[in-house]
C-alpha cells in the first residue's frame, strides 16, 4: 500500500486524443480516451513487443476506418461527408514512425500536446466517402526517455513502462503487450488477460476502458536485473535493488535510511516492527501512481524519484497498516503525516499534499474510502488521499512531539483511551476511525476533534453517532472527576469504547448509582489515615462489569471506608506520644502487633477482619495506662519484698552473732576439772 504520488494517476487523464467530424476537407484525429465519432466505425489492434536485446519496444498499431455518415441531399444542394486524416496518440520519444494502407506508405505529421510523454502522429490519405472502408499500419520504435525526466516512458536494461492503447468502437479493439516470461506485468486497467508461448507471455485487452477505446499505462520488471546495495541501520539490514547504473537512487536512499529510519522509531514510539528486507526501484509505482509497501514480499516498491516523503511514507507502513488499522483513510493520512514529520526532522523536503475542496470531483466521506480496485476513479483518488492527509494533519498535526509519539504508539498497540495509558490488558483492538478519536481527543487533548470528523470523516450516520458520543462523555467524564483517581467501572470503559452509548447511559444513571462518591469517599479516607487504599476494594470498583458488581459497591465501599477509619483510629492510638508507664502496657498487650495485623488484613481487602482487629488493638491501647500501672505498682512491691527481706535477713544473722560467744563460754567451762 502507499500513497498516490502526484504523477502517476495525473498523467493518465492528460493523455487524451482529439477527436473532429470533417465536413468536405476535414481532417479526424482519435485519441485513447475521446468520444468515438459516431460518423465513423473504428476497430484497432495494438501490438507491443519489448526487445530486451536493443531495449525497445517494438509498436504495431492497425486501424481500420469505415465511413458511415450518409451523404445529405438538401434543397440547397448535396453535402458529401468524407474523412481524409486520422491521428493516434504515440509516445513523445517514437522513434522510425511510419504509417502505411494498402502497401503505400502515407504521409505522417507529429504535433505536441499537453502532455510531454505524448504526441500526435497524422497519417493524411485520399478522401474516405460514405460506405468506404481504409485501412492503416503504423510502425516506431519506443526508446524510452531517460530517468527522472520528465517524459516517464522508460525502457531500459530489465524494465519498461509505456502507454498501450487502442482506438475504436467498443467490442473493435484489441490491445497486446509481449514480455519476456520472466518480466512481472503491471497496468492502469485491469483488463488484461495472459497466455504463454515458450519464452513469452501476452497480454491482451479487448474490453474498452473509456468511450475512445483502450489506454493503459503498463510496466515491466525483471527483478534479476538490478544492482544491490546493503544497508545496516542499528540492527536493521536492508537491501536496496536499483536500476542497473542508477547510482544516485542508491547514494539517496542509503542516506534517507541510514538518517531517517531512528527519527522514525522515535516520531511512532515504536522500535522498528521488522517485517522488511528490501527496498527496489521500480517502474510500477509511475504506472500505478503510487508506491506501496508488500508485506508478503517483505519489500519496498518506490519509483525513481528522489523523494524522502514517499520513501518515509512507505517505511511507516511498517508500523501502520491495515492489520493494526481499521480504515484507509486512516493509515494512509496518518502515515503521511508521520512522513512529513520525519522528512523536516531530518532535512528533508517535502510539498504537503494541497487541502481539497469538500466538494471537490471524487470527493466522498473518507469512511466510505475503500481499498484499491476497478470501481474506484482516479478522481477518488486523488481526493482521498488528500483529504486523509488534511484531516489527520488538522487532527494531530500542531501536537509537540512527546505527545503525537504518545498518541501514535498508543493507536499503534490497540490502546482504549479508557485505560490508562501503556494499558492493553483490557479493551485492546484494531484502531478504527472510532477508537482513533477517542485517543485523539481523550489522550491528546484535542478538543476540536469532532469538527474534524464531522466535515471530513463521516457520513450521515457517523455525525449521529458523534452527537451521542458527545452527551454520552459528559455523563462520563461527570462521574470519572466523582470518583476520584480511580478508572470509572470496567463495564462503563468497555461501553464507551465499542460506543455504545445508549449502554453507557444506562450505566451510569442507573446500576452505579452512589458508587463513584462512595469510591471519592474511601479515597480521602485513606489519605486522612495515611493508609494506603486497599487494593481489592479498589480492583473491586475499577472492574465491575455487570448489575451485581455494581450492586456490591454500595455496601464494600461505605465498609471500606468504615475499615479505613478503624485501622487509622488504631495506628493513631498505637502511635500515640505516650508515657512510659503506657508504653509498657502497649507492649504487653501487643498493641503494636495487632495493629499491623489490621493494616494487613486491610490492605488484602479483608475489611471485616481488618475491623476486629483494630477495635481489639484500639482498646488494648486503652487498657495499656492501667496494664503497665499494674505492671509498675506489683515490681514495686516484689521490689519493696525483696528489700524487707533482706534487711530480715540481715537482722537475724545479726543476732544470731551476739549470742555465740555465751555458747562458747560454757563450752568452755564444761572443760575445767569437776572439784
Amino acid at each position: 500500500m502507499g500513497g498516490v504520488r502526484r504523477q502517476g494517476l495525473a498523467v493518465r487523464r492528460s493523455l487524451t486524443g482529439l477527436v473532429g467530424l470533417g465536413l468536405l476537407s476535414a481532417t479526424l484525429v482519435a485519441g485513447p480516451t475521446a468520444a468515438a465519432d459516431e460518423g465513423l466505425a473504428e476497430a484497432s489492434r495494438s501490438r507491443f513487443v519489448l526487445d530486451t536485446e536493443d531495449d525497445v519496444v517494438e509498436a504495431t498499431v492497425t486501424v481500420t476506418l469505415r465511413n458511415v455518415t450518409p451523404n445529405q441531399h438538401t434543397a440547397d444542394g448535396t453535402y458529401f461527408y468524407y474523412y481524409d486524416a486520422y491521428g493516434i496518440p504515440v509516445p513523445a520519444g517514437a522513434k522510425d514512425l511510419r504509417a502505411y494502407s494498402g502497401g503505400a506508405s502515407l504521409p505522417v505529421r507529429v504535433e505536441a500536446t499537453d502532455d510531454p510523454s505524448t504526441r500526435i502522429a497524422t497519417a493524411s490519405f485520399s478522401q474516405l466517402h460514405y460506405g468506404q472502408s481504409r485501412t492503416i499500419e503504423w510502425t516506431y520504435d519506443i526508446p524510452g526517455a531517460p530517468i527522472r525526466s520528465e517524459d516517464y516512458t522508460r525502457v531500459g536494461p530489465g524494465y519498461a513502462t509505456f502507454a498501450a492503447q487502442g482506438v475504436g468502437d467498443p467490442g473493435q479493439v484489441t490491445v497486446e503487450v509481449v514480455l519476456p516470461a520472466k518480466m512481472s506485468f503491471d497496468a492502469t486497467a485491469d483488463v488484461f488477460t495472459s497466455s504463454r508461448d515458450r519464452d513469452t507471455i501476452t497480454y491482451t485487452a479487448t474490453e474498452n476502458t473509456d468511450e475512445g477505446g483502450i489506454w493503459a499505462a503498463v510496466s515491466a520488471r525483471d527483478a534479476d536485473q538490478a544492482d544491490e546495495k546493503k544497508v545496516e541501520v542499528g540492527d536493521v539490514t536492508l537491501t536496496l535493488q536499483s536500476f542497473p547504473g542508477d547510482r544516485e537512487w542508491l547514494r539517496f536512499v542509503t542516506k534517507q535510511v541510514t538518517t531517517g529510519l531512528p527519527v522514525l522509531e522515535e516520531t511512532v514510539g515504536q522500535p522498528w516492527p521488522g517485517g522488511l528486507e528490501t527496498i527496489r526501484e521500480d517502474v510500477s509505482p509511475t504506472v500505478h501512481g503510487y508506491a506501496w509497501f508488500d508485506h508478503k514480499a517483505d519489500e519496498i516498491v518506490i519509483a525513481e524519484d528522489l523523494d524522502e516523503v514517499v520513501l518515509f511514507h512507505e517505511l511507516t507502513h511498517a508500523w501502520l497498516n491495515p492489520d493494526r488499522f481499521t480504515g484507509r483513510w486512516l493509515y494512509e493520512g496518518l502515515t503521511e503525516v508521520v512522513a512529513h514529520r520525519v522528512a523536516d526532522a531530518t532535512g528533508g523536503s517535502g510539498t504537503p499534499r494541497k487541502t481539497p475542496d469538500r466538494d471537490a470531483p471524487g470527493a466522498l466521506p473518507l469512511t466510505t474510502w475503500r481499498a484499491f480496485g476497478r470501481e474506484t476513479s482516479p478522481e477518488v483518488e486523488q481526493y482521498a488521499y488528500a483529504a486523509s492527509y488534511a484531516a489527520v494533519n488538522k487532527l494531530v498535526g500542531d501536537l509537540d512531539d512527546e505527545t503525537f509519539a504518545a498518541l501514535v504508539s498508543a493507536a499503534y498497540a490497540g490502546e482504549s483511551a479508557y485505560e490508562v495509558p501503556g494499558s492493553t490488558r483490557v479493551n485492546r483492538g484494531r484502531t478504527d476511525w472510532r477508537r482513533f478519536l477517542d485517543l485523539v481527543q481523550v489522550r491528546a487533548g484535542v478538543d476540536g476533534a469532532p469538527k474534524v470528523y464531522r466535515t471530513w470523516v463521516v457520513d450521515r450516520d457517523g455525525r449521529a453517532e458523534l452527537a451521542a458520543r458527545a452527551d454520552a462523555r459528559d455523563a462520563y467524564t461527570a462521574l470519572d472527576a466523582a470518583d476520584g483517581e480511580w478508572q470509572p467501572p470496567l463495564g462503563l470503559r468497555i461501553a464507551m469504547s465499542d460506543w455504545d452509548f445508549d449502554k453507557a447511559t444506562t450505566i451510569v444513571g442507573g446500576p452505579l448509582d452512589a458508587a463513584p462518591a462512595g469510591a471519592a469517599t474511601v479515597q480521602r479516607a485513606a489519605e486522612a489515615a495515611g493508609l494506603p487504599v486497599p487494593v481489592p476494594v479498589r480492583e473491586a470498583y475499577e472492574g465491575a462489569a455487570g448489575d451485581e458488581e455494581y450492586a456490591e459497591l454500595t455496601t464494600l465501599l461505605p465498609r471500606a471506608t468504615e475499615a479505613i477509619g478503624a485501622v487509622g483510629e488504631a495506628s493513631d492510638a498505637a502511635a500515640a506520644d505516650e508515657d512510659l508507664v503506657s508504653q509498657l502496657g502497649a507492649r504487653l498487650l501487643a498493641v503494636e502487633q495487632v495493629t499491623d495485623d489490621a493494616r494487613s488484613e486491610l490492605t488484602d481487602g479483608d475489611l471485616d477482619e481488618a475491623v476486629a482487629l483494630a477495635d481489639t488493638a484500639t482498646e488494648r491501647a486503652g487498657w495499656a495506662l492501667w496494664l503497665g500501672l499494674g505492671v509498675v505498682v506489683l515490681a514495686l512491691l516484689l521490689v519493696a519484698g525483696a528489700i524487707l527481706g533482706v534487711v530480715g535477713i540481715r537482722r537475724r544473722r545479726r543476732r544470731a552473732r551476739v549470742a555465740e560467744p555465751a555458747a562458747e563460754q560454757v563450752d568452755e567451762a564444761s572443760d575445767l576439772p569437776v572439784v
